[in-house]
């Protein structure tokens, strides 16, 4: 999901430094001269309660004058993201629900997200199928999309 994420972040005008299968963070792009940084999860069963583990969390404000974002991918019953910037978390003291965490999201950076998800898993649903982690997210260093 991260090497996915990656894909949806260069379709969004982002230039991905790293994409990290495990390791904090998942994602490090920049985007006009800011660094972000993006802690990936995907959910495909039944909803769960979430949280931040502290390594994400510092890894997402370990930057200055950077951004972190915590992004759930939700697979059912129909795929879209919830992007959520990680101030909005820093108070949360228990694991938040999907309802709490759209409520504390940026809603209009999800819905580009999600847009931009469906429109990846349309057009590259079979090469996306047959590559490797490693090979996608090669491809989005060097700026290649889908």
């Amino acid at each position: 999901m991260q090497a996915l994420a990656a894909h949806v972040l260069l379709r969004l005008g982002y230039r991905i430094k790293e994409v990290n299968q495990f390791g904090h963070p998942d994602i490090t792009a920049f985007r006009d001269g800011s660094e972000y940084r993006f802690e990936i999860e995907a959910q495909v069963g039944n909803p769960r309660p979430r949280q931040l583990e502290v390594a994400d969390f510092e890894s997402l404000t370990a930057v200055p004058d950077g951004f972190g974002y915590y992004a759930l991918a939700i697979s059912f019953p129909k795929p879209y993201w919830v992007v959520v910037p990680v101030y909005r978390l820093a108070d949360r003291k228990r694991p938040s629900s999907n309802v709490l965490l759209e409520s504390l999201s940026d809603k209009n950076f999800s819905a580009d997200w999600t847009a931009e998800y469906q429109d990846i898993l349309g057009a590259s649903c079979r090469r996306i199928e047959i590559a490797s982690f490693r090979r996608l997210s090669e491809l989005a260093v060097s700026g290649r999309g889908l």
